[in-house]
């Protein structure tokens, strides 16, 4: 037990892989929602379809900072206040004050686990609603494009061009041992056409495809799922609580005498601290992350898509395409946090 991934804060359990995948799924979220803004907004039926959905990301993102503030006060306490009052009620022989402290913290705990679970809930939530969205955009397409006739040379040119992608982009997938760098430059030039075909249907008085609302869903599962490794991670750290207070009795009795015991506590408690002050540093980051993305990555929400000119939504555009090309690759990963 004296070694601190009993409690599964180890280095390989939280690592900066983490923090990046976190940042990836976060950042692209906003920008896929901006993207659809773009695409979609200025038809007058679906503009609150994409703006409520946006805006429902936005609060989640935000309730997700508070659960991760939540999980850094948490941690701090554990390291600055929990560990050294066990550590003192070992040193002074008192198995009471000891199963006292230990069971504050599976107190606090079980906090963070219900508030984790809820927050998990919260996504999957969104991530139905988006697909909902993404049917209704769908419905209404398909009775605006009807009366769309034309189809351009250039619109099949674009088109003709992500289908070649698609392919090159499926056989990467497939041999499974490309550069993730390949892969996410696909992605991003994948991205770019689509925007161009948008473009190229809204000159026309058409309908994007909602390709970027797929895309959202798919980041929202995947910080879902990270939120899910982080609840397992707290049911674990729990029950090696619950193992630790169980080592200060011997059937139903009390032990009275710690000395048997001190090297062996004080050594896991002494390590466990050291982990848990990096697994808040961790969880301070994270909660950053969504900070910054749920104040400043949505501001585009504040302009009426109806206005725009051609060359502000081109320069809106371009903006998004440039903070995606610089979105790291290896977020794509995904980061082990219980291992």
């Amino acid at each position: 037990m004296a070694d601190c991934t009993e409690v599964d804060v180890s280095e390989s359990s939280w690592s900066p892989e983490f923090i990046q995948e976190l940042l990836s799924s976060a950042e692209r979220t906003a920008l896929l929602h901006h993207l659809s803004f773009l695409c979609l907004g200025g038809f007058p039926k679906l503009e609150y379809l994409i703006r409520e959905q946006a805006i429902e990301t936005q609060l989640l993102f935000r309730s997700s900072e508070a659960v991760l503030l939540k999980c850094v006060g948490t941690s701090s306490n554990m390291v600055t206040s929990l560990f050294p009052l066990v550590i003192e009620g070992i040193e002074n022989n008192k198995p009471v004050l000891v199963v006292k402290y230990l069971e504050k913290a599976r107190t606090w705990i079980k906090d963070i686990i219900r508030a984790v679970d809820d927050i998990v809930t919260r996504y999957k939530h969104q991530t139905q609603r988006v697909e909902t969205c993404t049917t209704d955009v769908v419905q209404e397409q398909k009775k605006t494009n009807e009366n769309v006739k034309k189809h351009s040379d250039e619109m099949k040119a674009v088109e003709d061009a992500l289908v070649e992608l698609e392919l090159e982009l499926s056989k990467i997938v497939s041999e499974n041992n490309s550069p993730l760098n390949q892969e996410w430059d696909i992605k991003i030039r994948q991205t770019d056409l689509q925007m161009k075909l948008a473009n190229c249907k809204i000159q026309q008085g058409a309908i994007p495809d909602p390709v970027h609302l797929e895309e959202v869903q798919q980041c929202l599962n995947q910080i879902r799922q990270i939120l899910i490794d982080l609840k397992e991670f707290w049911k674990k750290v729990g029950a090696t609580l619950e193992t630790l207070k169980d080592k200060t009795f011997t059937g139903e009795e009390l032990i009275e005498d710690l000395d048997d015991l001190k090297e062996e506590f004080l050594e896991s408690i002494e390590n466990a601290k050291q982990c848990w002050k990096r697994f808040g540093e961790y969880c301070q980051k994270a909660q950053g992350i969504f900070s910054v993305q749920s104040k400043d990555a949505y501001k585009f929400l504040e302009i009426n898509p109806s206005s725009f000119l051609k060359d502000e939504w081109n320069k809106q555009y371009e903006s998004i395409m440039e903070k995606l090309k610089k979105i790291s690759p290896q977020g794509s990963t995904t980061a082990a946090i219980t291992e």
